[in-house]
């Protein structure tokens, strides 16, 4: 009987959500109350049905959200740009040791689950977390309780001499910088590797954003004053961010090795098979029609080119490869859309979607927990583009919109937005010293993009330092109202007096009500070449029909 009513209150509830969808406004924090009229939707209704917070428009199933275009730019054909992307963001060549991609970094839910050589010691240089204690160890995931991060690991400290003439070796010529903390082992990134899965909807990308949302062909900063490229190409943070990795002698670069040019990351990858170490599966859904029978493609980098770009561009390749780079990644990334979780489904008027324990969750992230304050709209984050174009780049602590103090840390150890490239000072001295933040308030300090949680099951650890290991201490930290309290912090952040209940609840909501089954599965849109990144489990190819069905 009980099972019975509260399919029949779920009913209610998603029929309700589809009358109001359109017609609610956007709502406050007074939408945690009662209804106040007898023809007030229900709380959960109404607070699902209008996104609380600041500003900003309605939610609903992100399948309504139309994906972001680029302004301008240089692409002619756009499934051919997509098969480019691909498979450049999974080419392993691409590291100056020839064994690092993008996906090194994204490749589980889009994001990185490696435990070996994954530890930062932070600003203090001591590694003392998850039983490590010098680098190349084994981190047992725990919660951080000090100034060390759980990165992404990247290349072994190297200067580039230059490109390999030989095309079978991946690997560039190099000689060894192995410098502290990390000295022959893989150097570790500062900051935990965010998911690009839904990242389309970001309007800057990387954690505190210095992925502009233009891009100017060259590096992430857009027209800024760190930036440095003459293009102006709009709705384009995932190509600033696609740009910013290759060249970087953390992530995946012998030092010096230019992007562009003679002895060239470009010149590296025009002269070699696309993925040519790598098997790819004869279905996968984008690169299946050119995928050779062992490893590789077909087709060379060049001709991927001609293909997807405008001539005069193609032609001049390898002069042009950051300008090619960034637009053929974004156009891949921006397939990766995530809109098919139950909670989408719940949205779209399946009332069977969501169990009864994850729908008490939803109550709770829109309600008691004020979550959807910030994890706001369709894209569940105010970091999105649809967010700041209805609710101003702004928000409601005087901050740049999109991106809070949060108090995981205290605000010295990473300035977030507040910062600069190239790290302090931030002088306004020259280009990478001035600051990311554009409204200049000092509630930038210390702030950090709101994460979007769909498939937030698949990225753990948490947060911009890696410092909380499972979603249970992720609730748990909301609850408390932070861990610092930082003069930065964002007004919101209080204790919650949620109830152990309401916290397992929120917990099942976001673990299973927010993941997509075809990421899990790794179903096309989510397939993928062979991957063996370093120190990890190596990744066998992936064709359309991924591990499995989905509802």
């Amino acid at each position: 009987m009980r099972e019975a009513g509260e399919r029949a209150q779920a009913r209610r509830i998603v029929s309700a959500i589809i009358r109001w969808a359109v017609a609610v406004p956007l709502v406050t924090a007074a939408c945690e109350g009662p209804p106040t009229s007898p023809g007030a939707a229900p709380p959960l209704v109404a607070v699902v049905a209008a996104t609380s917070g600041s500003g900003g428009g309605e939610t609903g199933p992100l399948s309504g959200v139309p994906v972001p275009q680029p302004v301008g730019g240089d692409i002619v054909n756009g499934p051919a740009a997509v098969r480019l992307g691909k498979a450049l963001f999974w080419d392993e060549q691409t590291g100056g040791d020839g064994r690092i991609a993008c996906a090194s970094c994204h490749f589980h839910g889009e994001a990185d689950n490696r435990t070996l050589n994954v530890l930062n010691p932070g600003p203090d240089g001591i590694f003392a977390s998850g039983g490590v204690t010098a680098a190349g160890q084994t981190f047992t995931p725990v919660s951080i309780v000090n100034d060390d991060r759980v990165g992404s690991q990247g290349i072994v400290g190297a200067t580039f001499t230059g490109i390999d003439p030989d095309p079978a070796n991946a690997a560039d010529q190099c000689t060894p910088n192995q410098t502290a903390p990390f000295f022959a082992s893989r150097r570790v990134t500062a900051r935990n590797a965010p998911t690009v899965i839904g990242a389309v909807f970001n309007r800057d990308n990387f954690w505190e954003g210095r992925a502009n949302h233009t891009f100017n062909g060259l590096d992430p900063f857009g027209r800024t004053p760190n930036g440095l490229g003459t293009l102006s190409i709009g709705n384009a943070s995932l190509a600033s961010q696609a740009v910013g990795p290759p060249g970087n002698d953390t992530e995946m670069s012998c030092t010096g090795r230019p992007f562009n040019g003679a002895g060239s990351l470009g010149a590296k990858l025009l002269a070699r098979t696309p993925l040519g170490h790598q098997h790819v599966d004869p279905t996968d859904g984008v690169l299946g029609p050119v995928a050779a029978a062992g490893t590789g493609l077909t087709v060379s980098y060049q001709a991927l080119i001609d293909a997807a770009f405008s001539a005069a561009v193609a032609a001049d390749a390898q002069n042009q490869f950051s300008r090619i780079w960034g637009q053929a990644i974004q156009a891949y990334e921006a397939t990766l859309v995530p809109d098919q979780t139950p909670y989408d489904r719940f949205l779209a008027g399946n009332s069977a979607a969501l169990t009864s324990t994850q729908q008490r969750g939803l109550d709770r992230f829109t309600g008691k927990g004020g979550c959807v304050h910030c994890h706001a709209g369709p894209e569940l984050t105010d970091a999105s583009v649809g967010f700041a174009a209805s609710a101003g780049l702004v928000n409601e602590d005087g901050g740049d919109q999109g991106f809070h103090n949060l108090g995981v840390r205290p605000t010295a150890e990473d300035l977030g937005r507040g910062g600069c490239p190239a790290g302090p000072p931030c002088d306004r001295s020259a280009p990478g010293r001035f600051p990311v933040s554009v409204s200049g308030s000092t509630r930038d300090n210390g702030a950090f993009k709101t994460a979007a949680l769909r498939n937030v099951k698949l990225t753990a650890p948490y947060f911009h330092n890696g410092g909380k290991a499972t979603l249970a201490d992720v609730v748990a930290f909301y609850n408390r109202g932070g861990d610092f309290a930082n003069p930065e912090k964002a007004s919101r952040i209080k204790p919650l007096s949620l109830d152990a209940g309401d916290q397992a609840a929120l917990v099942d909501f976001l673990t299973n009500g927010l993941t997509d089954c075809r990421v899990e599965n790794e179903r096309a849109p989510f397939d993928h070449p062979a991957l063996s990144p370093p120190n990890g489990a190596a990744l066998a190819a992936v064709g359309a029909a991924g591990h499995g069905p989905c509802p």
